[in-house]
């Protein structure tokens, strides 16, 4: 009793209602200063250009996240390129697949590494990185993440010791939104953006909160970057419609 006691103890002091989750805002700012405060004359440069996309091309892609960094100056972050692995990596390869829609579109995906861009990456930087690989587009994303725990209304059961072992009386959850943006690598001119968002949540018992943060994670991760991997994908056979017409070698230019 002493022990059910204690573990109820901690279990309750350490932990508060579940306040449910709240969107996360991905943001791009860090990697695109140079399209903010637009001069007049840039904002008129933007409105009369005719940017129309030759297909088939390459597709460059980086994922970028800001990164928060002490120094003598305080607190500084700085967009940097993150690798992209896995799933999601064989997600954008799979735009020049056959079989895909795109296929037609996108003779091969490219990924802007580390190695290419240092730290910050800006957009002239990832632009810079995309040319490198020589890719005409490239779509630059980022992702944010809101996660939370904490007990539930059933949690009270957890008073009764047995409930402490046998009640789900806690909530999980975790949400994650995606945002990209694709842009012609020549002039750094945006032909569109997409989003991806997704969240799950799980009751659990208190001693598998940590697992079923784990699993609701990779579940929200997972969904939100495969959201925003179809609105991409979408998103190029949009821009199909009104493509340049595409001379020999022009994936390579």
């Amino acid at each position: 009793m002493g022990l059910g006691l204690a573990l109820l103890a901690v279990t309750l002091g350490c932990a508060a209602p579940y306040k449910g989750l709240t969107k996360p805002t991905p943001n791009l700012g860090g990697v695109s200063g140079d399209l903010q405060s637009l001069s007049d004359a840039a904002i008129e440069t933007y409105l009369k250009a005719d940017m129309r996309p030759a297909f088939p091309t390459i597709l460059a892609v980086a994922k970028v996240t800001d990164v928060r960094e002490w120094n003598r100056d305080g607190w500084t972050s700085s967009a940097r390129v993150e690798g992209i692995w896995g799933t999601e990596g064989q997600g954008w390869r799979a735009l020049a697949e056959s079989g895909n829609p795109t296929a037609t579109l996108i003779e091969q995906v490219q990924t802007v590494s580390g190695l290419l861009v240092r730290p910050p990456a800006t957009l002239k930087a990832l632009r810079d990185g995309a040319a490198q690989l020589h890719a005409p587009l490239l779509l630059v994303y980022t992702q944010a993440d809101d996660a939370q725990e904490g007990y539930n209304d059933a949690g009270m059961l957890y008073w009764t010791i047995i409930g402490l072992f046998c009640v789900p009386g806690h909530t999980v959850g975790h949400y994650t939104a995606c945002q990209a943006v694709l842009v012609d690598t020549r002039t750094g001119f945006v032909l569109g953006t997409a989003e991806g968002e997704a969240h799950h949540e799980e009751v659990c018992l208190p001693g598998a909160v940590s697992i079923a943060a784990d699993r609701t994670r990779t579940k929200s991760q997972s969904a939100a970057v495969q959201a925003l991997q179809a609105n991409v994908r979408q998103l190029l056979l949009d821009l199909s419609k009104r493509a340049a017409p595409a001379g020999p070698g022009s994936a390579g230019r």
